[in-house]
């Protein structure tokens, strides 16, 4: 019976002293954070924490993670560990969260004294809360509207100045070791920008930024940023673990491998990764742009595209005057431009010196995720002096077949038309205009002054070349070939 106490009573203190210990708080180490940021307020979070731990039970606490976590993606990891329990902890501190932890208690109220302005000073005990008014038991009865203020004596056990995530673990060995942490998070996110500076007839420099957003509750102080372009699929909760763990291991770099510069992209499961090349702070509630690219003397075309509004059916579309071509800037995404990178969405904006050196803004535009051997074809708006005006000027129509089906006919109707568009170039360059015209399906080019290619089974392009201060005219003819049905 002796030895039965005895043990009895070292279990009991065994216990007691894993219930009394104190979680061991594990902060935020320098190079020890690393960002992995999607284009859908999205990012994963893979963090290092020093630990020394001891073999057996262990309770942890991971200080500064993001409000936003989504707490069910959470991964924690080391070698020899097993995490029997983890729980997110995101009751802040708030008047509300004050009032409901305190309910049952003891509190002290004040409230002012209107004759002479000084404070009035009383106990009460906090036995509800209705409508945002605490409801007060005082020694002269219970008020529901107290006109005061309540004072709180401590903070209440379990709420926190800002989230953690606690963890209970298993270890095997006793000893200092890292623990690694991931998580996704919203509130992080990030675009591109471009700025194009035209310097000549066909070369301009294109810089990159990156702009990141940080919304999700805390700082990321010394991060690796990695940024991937692409629109990931969002898994459901029940299989997302594995996910984010393979995820990691996509995403893992050693810190020492970093290298000043811009950022070079990287396929990874058909999305770009871009790693930025410099460790970076992000403060919550900040906007932080970094480079992403840098390329001087990129080679592009200007083209004016036209497409031409007349129309040929049964309801002519005769006549149009004085459109004017878009402006487009042509760039192939290849070497041997001087680029040939994946380029991320974002808004490209032009700059060009005047005949004085000053810049100006000629114009901007989105541009889609780009990959390498692509070609960027960007609309800066309409060209002010290059005007076209375009009409039919003859057409003639002719049954070319009858055939008969029950109390009906198809049709066959042959139409031909000639067609002329003139050009006005009043800038001091020779210029090339590309027009395209529309036709219906059924259509042949029967004559022509300068040649056509096919774009499409049903449309047809022309490249008009115009000198400085000239005009130039279009002219062709075309047959469509129309099929209808009529009933008596």
């Amino acid at each position: 019976m002796r030895h039965c106490y005895l043990y009895l009573f070292a279990l009991e203190c065994v216990i007691s002293s894993i219930a009394q210990a104190e979680p061991l708080v594990l902060k935020n180490t320098d190079n020890s954070l690393s960002l992995s940021i999607y284009n859908q307020d999205l990012a994963l979070v893979k963090d290092i924490r020093s630990a020394s731990l001891k073999g057996g039970f262990n309770e942890v606490i991971f200080d500064g993670v993001a409000s936003q976590i989504q707490a069910e993606t959470a991964i924690i990891y080391g070698d020899g560990i097993r995490v029997n329990e983890q729980s997110y902890s995101y009751n802040l501190m708030s008047y509300d969260n004050f009032i409901n932890q305190s309910l049952g208690q003891n509190v002290r109220t004040v409230q002012l004294n209107p004759e002479n302005g000084e404070n009035i000073y009383d106990n009460a005990k906090l036995i509800g809360y209705a409508n945002g008014r605490p409801i007060l038991h005082f020694s002269y009865g219970i008020e529901a509207d107290f006109p005061g203020r309540v004072v709180f004596e401590n903070i209440p056990a379990s709420i926190s100045n800002k989230p953690i995530l606690e963890a209970k673990l298993d270890v095997s060995n006793s000893g200092d070791q890292n623990l690694y942490l991931a998580y996704l998070t919203s509130g992080l996110s990030w675009k591109t920008d471009y700025v194009a500076n035209v310097k000549s007839n066909n070369k301009l420099d294109l810089t990159g930024w990156v702009t990141i957003t940080n919304n999700s509750g805390i700082d990321y102080n010394r991060a690796k940023i990695q940024l991937v372009a692409g629109d990931v699929n969002i898994v459901r909760s029940e299989s997302i673990r594995p996910r984010i763990a393979k995820m990691m291991a996509l995403n893992s770099m050693d810190m020492t491998e970093m290298s000043r510069g811009v950022a070079a992209p990287e396929n990874i499961n058909s999305y770009e990764l871009y790693t930025l090349p410099n460790i970076t702070t992000i403060k919550d509630k900040q906007n932080k742009q970094i480079a992403l690219i840098e390329r001087n003397n990129v080679t592009y075309k200007k083209e004016f595209q036209l497409t031409s509004p007349l129309y040929f059916g049964e309801f002519n579309n005769n006549e149009f005057e004085k459109q004017h071509p878009h402006i487009y800037y042509v760039i192939d995404n290849v070497a041997e431009s001087n680029l040939g990178i994946s380029l991320p969405a974002g808004i490209i904006r032009f700059y060009e010196n005047d005949k004085n050196s000053n810049l100006q803004f000629i114009g901007s535009n989105h541009i889609a995720n780009t990959s390498k051997s692509d070609t960027l074809r960007i609309n800066l708006g309409e060209a002010f002096n290059i005007s076209a005006s375009g009409k039919i000027t003859s057409s003639d129509s002719k049954e070319i077949s009858r055939k008969p089906e029950n109390n009906c006919a198809v049709i066959k109707t042959l139409r031909t038309y000639d067609v002329e568009i003139t050009l006005n170039n009043a800038e001091d360059a020779k210029n090339t205009v590309l027009i395209t015209q529309n036709f219906p399906n059924d259509y042949k080019i029967t004559k022509e002054n300068l040649k056509s290619e096919s774009k499409n089974a049903s449309a047809r392009q022309w490249n008009v070349n115009i000198d400085k201060n000239n005009k130039e005219t279009l002219k062709y003819s075309v047959e469509v070939t129309f099929t209808n049905r009529v009933c008596n």
